[in-house]
């Protein structure tokens, strides 16, 4: 799918920021027609990843900080929830399964953050999908890229020995059976982006708006 080619593209920095998008390149390159990739475009535009110029041609456009305030919001709702289930109900197997999980990110992580992401994808979603609502993982995908957008954009924004010690931290809590330390946990772990985001600002004002 164009769009999502697109989107994840943007969000992963692979796209940067201020660069021109047209329309017919990338219909050319992805072997789609025009039309289609117009359609796409024009659902980044409907998101603020990029602002449209003539026909052919968009811009990708700076992080939009209302838009990553939105998404932390969200997100963090939606995941304190799922842990709060989860860590009522947790069994061994997938305690786990969790642990597992936190020793490959350990060796992948060794590699540097941009090849953490599938990884961490998969944590989060095996959260969602034990709590019994893996249907929502589409929302919370949308969210969470919002998010990541800013460790693309933002190298030193998140190292993966942070990321991992508040995963580990997490599976403690639901290890204990600490609900509210769990959800405590969680909303953390979804909030470091807006903790640091001043500092982000500061050293990098062209990679933000509003």
């Amino acid at each position: 799918m164009i769009f999502r080619y697109l989107r994840d593209a943007i969000a992963r920095n692979r796209i940067p920021i201020g660069t021109q998008i047209r329309v017919s390149g990338v219909a050319e390159d992805r072997g789609s027609s025009p039309e289609t990739v117009a359609r796409a475009v024009l659902l980044l535009a409907e998101e603020g990843l990029v602002e449209r110029g003539d026909r052919d041609r968009a811009i990708v456009l700076p992080i939009s900080e209302q838009r990553l305030r939105d998404a932390v919001f969200l997100r963090e709702q939606a995941e304190v929830e799922i842990i709060r289930r989860v860590t009522e109900e947790a069994d061994t197997g997938f305690l786990n399964e969790l642990r597992e999980q936190i020793l490959r990110q350990k060796l992948v992580g060794m590699r540097g953050p941009r090849d953490l992401l599938r990884l961490d994808n998969r944590f989060h979603r095996t959260l969602a999908a034990q709590a019994g609502v893996d249907s929502i993982w589409p929302c919370l995908e949308i969210w969470k890229l919002c998010i990541d957008r800013v460790r693309f954009t933002v190298d030193e924004s998140q190292t993966p020995e942070e990321m991992i010690s508040q995963h580990t931290a997490l599976v403690d809590r639901i290890a204990m059976r600490d609900v509210e330390g769990a959800a405590a946990a969680i909303r953390y772990h979804v909030s470091s982006v807006l903790r640091r985001l001043p500092e982000y600002r500061r050293a990098h004002p062209e990679r933000f708006r509003d």
